[in-house]
């Protein structure tokens, strides 16, 4: 039976070739989209998920309920981590996580890699196997370096690294040696943590000055639970270890006027489980995180396409049944059963939909392996395709698509009536509303992506533009391979291009404006307690003017000079919102000690707040640190429109001297700033994908549906022209009903655009502002669209002979 049902399928596809290449072109468009959404989703949840521990790991943030509103902050002092896992109960281990150094150096060899400073317990907490050398306890000592099997490859190219010496500077300190102890396994990319060499933290510099320091906060602190402890229990325990260690900074929120938030607290140490490391990009700080709500809209587009698609397929097929009626009436006379003309009917259906499926398995394999190929790495997607867990998501998406597309028309032409059949003159007026409610669904969910489109573009567009309180225009920016000698370059480049007429002005920062072609981002943040406030501000260390060079006039003060080098202390530029914190009245001039091991705050100027960072983020208090000692990663440059591409060229040839050997990365800050928003950018562009593929769907939909009503009205249409009805009467008249549905769709799809709009705006701090006219222009477009659709097919039906559609009666 079943040999038949698909060798009947298959000559029943092939006799309709039209109908079967529309609805194949149109499921093939709905499963290589839906397969290549469900990989992309899959990929992002997979995240983490290679530690054993996963579930009991926690990486601790605090939040201040201050008046003006909730702050988190990721980063702790040294002596947090080693508190926690002595004070509280629940933690059975616990590890710092701080940036070591960007560089190592072996037999004179120098090699770029990522060292992270950890505790010993690191290893212990995080399942990164160990693929030679020591295995049980490494990181014993302080000279330990554990280096990952790339970063050996790297360093000792086919030499056996174990037991081999290198040298790395830590955090501006003199270069130490380390020795080689273990190599980890590379690990796959869909790991939040990621490092090329691990380290002790007792080697950063500013260790012994600052272990016992609460209040100097800059790294990140994960702890591992006991087996029966629960976050719930953890969280409370740290609370009583806040509240012992750190009760200066209860009054000092208690004197501001912080407010506790729903569970009690002012401020509080709460916990982040691994398994939302990667969704919680703003609490994790490690700059490779997306948020859960855009991974749901991605797949919610898909599904709305995949919608779309079964859609189109019934209506095509309902369009087709009557092409059908008189077979389906002879099999019933021969005594076919309703139940096995359903079955044979749905088989051609899951027929059609599983060759699609396969093709677009195919297809997706294929197109994964070209972005991977192109785009030089990322996750392992090809391989997840094969994985059982996908493969199992993928053909569940299969069974859902051929029960929904190929279900209810067969169910449908199962329950012809076989007097109708034979006549030729089989209705479904009864079902016209589920009919016509699918045109319907299928264009609200087209006028809702072309909606999403146009408004995420234009939000887009606005973070683009918007003025971040600096000057970006004709400014360059160049990294340092070593932001050791950072100072010194600019020195010499600050000599060497005094007489370029292109060049206005440079100077330093230890942190880049929008994302260059380093790819590096970072943010430094720093609390501490002064004349009884709580003090927190983020921190970046520059150079000599840094005002002139990024065009940002003073509040009061002056900019800094290279003079400053001279003498020990911090020389310091606060912005209006870092500097409220400290509640003087006049602190231009003023020393003040933030860290007794560390040379003093000496205040020069205050600024109007700024944009450091992009605008999904509001304007934070922000403190500018000029001291000679400190790393500068990055030198900036201030040109103008003549000579800009010059100096890029002149600044190529000096960088090339400065750094013999090293790639040339300079980039245009505005550039940079556009690289912020790469994930809008790409928003924009998967909205634009799926509004073409949804009103390319939802027009074969409605063109089904018009030769449907057509076919139907076909001797109505030739009488009433033997009767002097005109083309455009007849056009009118089949056309005003779809152009009906069209309009009931932009209706319902206008305010579900704007809720969900309006929604998505809310997570942005500076947004565009929705206005009618987005709508209106949407809904135009959709109804001009739709009708020239409709009027191709109308017009056609008009202007045939009435003899040919007359001539049967």
């Amino acid at each position: 039976m079943l040999k038949n049902y698909i060798k009947i399928a298959w000559r029943s596809l092939f006799k309709n070739k039209f109908h079967t290449g529309i609805n194949l072109a149109g499921l093939f468009i709905g499963f290589t989209i839906g397969i290549m959404v469900l990989l992309a989703v899959y990929g992002q949840f997979s995240y983490d998920k290679s530690h054993a521990n996963r579930k009991k790991i926690f990486q601790a943030y605090q939040v201040f309920n201050r008046e003006s509103g909730s702050q988190i902050g990721n980063v702790f002092g040294y002596p947090a981590a080693p508190m926690f896992k002595a004070e509280v109960p629940a933690i059975d281990k616990a590890t710092r996580y701080l940036y070591g150094s960007n560089l190592v150096v072996y037999k004179e060899k120098e090699v770029d890699i990522s060292t992270m400073l950890v505790d010993e317990d690191f290893l212990q907490m995080f399942s990164f196997p160990v693929a030679k050398g020591n295995a049980a306890n490494p990181l014993t000592n302080l000279t330990d370096v554990v280096l990952t099997e790339a970063a050996a490859k790297r360093i000792f190219g086919n030499e056996d690294p174990i037991g081999k010496t290198i040298q790395s500077p830590y955090s501006g300190s003199k270069l130490k040696e380390m020795t080689v102890v273990a190599v980890l396994k590379n690990f796959p990319n869909n790991s939040s943590l990621r490092f090329d060499a691990l380290a002790r933290i007792e080697n950063a510099g500013s260790y012994a000055s600052e272990k016992n320091n609460w209040d100097n906060q800059h790294h990140a602190v994960f702890v591992m639970l006991k087996e029966n402890a629960t976050q719930e229990q953890a969280e409370k325990q740290l609370i009583v270890c806040n509240k012992k260690n750190l009760p200066g900074w209860y009054e000092s929120l208690k004197r501001e006027g912080a407010k506790p938030d729903n569970r009690g607290d002012i401020f509080a140490t709460r916990l982040l489980s691994l398994t939302e490391l990667h969704f919680s990009p703003r609490i994790s700080g490690l700059g490779n995180g997306v948020n859960k709500a855009e991974i749901y809209v991605i797949l919610l587009v898909g599904l709305l396409i995949i919608l779309i698609a079964c859609f189109n397929f019934v209506n095509i097929n309902l369009a087709n049944a009557f092409t059908r009626s008189r077979e389906i009436g002879v099999r019933k006379c021969l005594g076919a059963a309703k139940e096995g003309l359903f079955a044979q009917l749905w088989s051609e259906s899951f027929l059609l939909c599983f060759v699609a499926f396969v093709l677009s398995m195919l297809f997706a394999k294929v197109l994964v392996a070209v972005i991977q190929q192109q785009t030089g790495g990322g996750m392992p997607l090809a391989e997840m395709m094969l994985e059982p867990a996908f493969l199992l998501l993928a053909f569940s998406l299969l069974l859902f698509v051929s029960f929904i597309a190929g279900g209810y028309p067969s169910w449908l032409m199962s329950k012809f009536q076989v007097v109708e059949t034979l006549k030729g003159k089989v209705t479904l007026k009864r079902k016209s509303f589920i009919r016509s409610a699918l045109i319907v669904v299928q264009f609200v969910i087209a006028c809702i992506m072309i909606s999403c489109t146009f408004i995420i573009y234009q939000q887009f567009k606005h973070l683009q533009t918007a003025d971040l309180g600096l000057n970006q225009e004709y400014l360059i920016s160049i990294p340092f391979h070593k932001p050791e000698n950072g100072r010194k370059n600019i020195e010499k480049l600050r000599t060497r291009l005094a007489s370029n007429p292109g060049v206005l002005s440079v100077s330093g920062s230890h942190i880049n404006v929008g994302v260059g072609l380093d790819g590096s981002s970072a943010k430094l943040t720093n609390s501490f307690g002064y004349k009884g406030a709580n003090v927190t501000t983020n921190i970046n260390f520059v150079d000599a003017d840094f005002l002139q060079t990024f065009g940002i006039k003073p509040i009061e003060g002056n900019d800094i000079d290279v003079s400053y080098a001279a003498d020990t202390l911090q020389h310091v530029i606060l912005t209006e919102s870092s500097a409220k914190q400290f509640n003087e009245k006049q602190l231009i001039g003023q020393h003040i000690l933030v860290d007794s091991g560390a040379p003093a705050w000496n205040i020069v100027a205050v600024i109007p707040d700024f944009h450091m960072y992009s605008l999904r983020e509001k304007k934070e208090p922000l403190a500018m640190i000029y001291t000679k000692n400190t790393p500068v990663r990055y030198c900036f440059i201030r040109t103008n429109a003549q000579n800009r591409e010059a100096v890029m060229d002149a600044l190529q040839r000096e960088m090339a001297l400065l750094e013999p050997g090293r790639e040339f990365k300079g980039s245009f800050v505005d550039e940079n700033v556009e690289n912020w928003y790469k994930q809008e950018k790409m928003m924009s562009f998967l909205f634009s994908i799926a509004a073409i593929i949804s009103i390319v769907l939802s027009c074969l939909g409605l063109l089904a549906m018009v030769l449907l009503i057509i076919q139907q009205r076909v001797k109505e249409i030739g009488v009433r022209k033997v009767l002097g009805a005109d083309v455009p009467t007849l056009s009118f008249l089949i056309s005003k009903d779809f152009l009906k549905l069209v309009l009931i769709a932009v209706l319902i799809a206008t305010p579900i655009s704007w809720l969900a709009m309006s929604k998505w705006l809310e997570s942005f701090p500076y947004r565009v502002k929705l206005e009618w006219w987005m709508f209106v222009l949407v809904a135009l477009t959709a109804i001009i669209i739709a009708f020239v659709t409709i009027s191709f097919n109308t017009v056609r039906a008009a202007t045939q002979n009435p003899v040919k559609s007359l001539r049967t009666e």
